[in-house]
């Protein structure tokens, strides 16, 4: 199993989601200063970012890192897609949003595993499966009609075929939820075989997973026809492997729920006009993660 490890300095992690710069950036603000975030970001060993950094295409990560690069270098800064990072491009568009984060010297956390400390950090999109509410086919068919994700993304033509190989003219069928569904599948077979995986630091070793999409009922909020397109239930795989926690974001509704023992947050800054004071005090604490040194020693960091 190969991890990317983070040096251990002061053993803090931040995480990071749906940051959406752009709805900030157009009337001039300053989304980790709104959120009175600088100085936790400023001391972390990493900052995560779960996925919405703004909406796509690909390049426009440039303008995030660069505006980031002010509170924290870019070489700690580990990015992995949401969905609205796919739009005005297609579903096949991470080696694209790889190569801007390589450009600037960041990290694209696609289906990565980290090491920090005593921690293993396991990242990836996840999407969803459609059946939070045992009724797959209704939500599909509700998200196809209602969600711009299905308007924004495209997929190529041909799924095995790279999308830059693809006449631009013969690019825009439209995406549809069941190609989301099978990048679901793939993502949770990927977390799985990790988490089964022995870990690193062995029995007191402890994990991390980070998605863009939520993973549980419990901190998907009120239930509508929607719900089941921003959250899977992968009760599970939290059973069966216990890891300590479960950051994601996607929602923007700002919940947090410990569940079988895995401590679920929410970790959404949200679009500008978002802000509550409430929500201050909540992300603060919400979005840090603490390691230990075990491993240190043993080359963890």
């Amino acid at each position: 199993m190969q991890y990317q490890t983070i040096p251990y300095h002061s053993g803090e992690i931040v995480v990071l989601g749906d940051l959406h710069y752009d709805s900030y950036r157009r009337f001039a603000l300053s989304p980790i200063d709104q959120w009175a975030l600088q100085d936790i970001v400023w001391y972390a060993d990493a900052l995560i970012l779960a996925g919405d950094l703004t909406n796509g295409p690909a390049d426009r990560w440039t303008q995030v890192f660069q505006y980031l690069s002010e509170f924290i270098r870019p070489e700690r800064i580990y990015a992995l897609p949401g969905n609205h990072n796919y739009y005005s491009g297609h579903l096949t568009d991470d080696p694209k949003l790889e190569r801007v984060a390589k450009d600037v010297d960041a990290h694209f956390a696609q289906k990565t595993a980290l090491l920090h400390g005593d921690t293993r950090i396991l990242c990836c999109t996840l999407w969803t499966d459609f059946n939070l509410s045992d009724e797959p086919s209704v939500a599909m068919h509700t998200a196809d009609l209602l969600m711009a994700d299905y308007h924004m993304i495209g997929a190529p033509l041909d799924p095995s075929t790279p999308a830059d190989r693809i006449p631009i003219m013969r690019r825009e069928r439209r995406l549809e939820p069941r190609e989301i569904l099978r990048v679901h599948q793939d993502h949770r077979a990927w977390l799985a075989d990790n988490l089964a995986n022995p870990h690193p630091s062995g029995s007191n070793g402890r994990t991390v997973i980070i998605t863009h999409h939520g993973p549980h009922l419990a901190v998907a909020g009120e239930i509508d026809t929607l719900s089941a397109a921003f959250h899977s239930d992968m009760s599970d795989l939290i059973i069966q492997y216990r890891p300590d926690a479960w950051f994601f974001a996607h929602s923007h509704r700002r919940l947090r729920a410990k569940i079988y023992g895995t401590d679920i947050r929410n970790v959404s800054v949200g679009y500008a006009g978002e802000l509550i004071d409430e929500s201050v005090s909540y992300l603060r604490e919400a979005v840090l993660w603490k390691s230990y040194s075990a491993t240190v020693k043993s080359g963890g960091g």
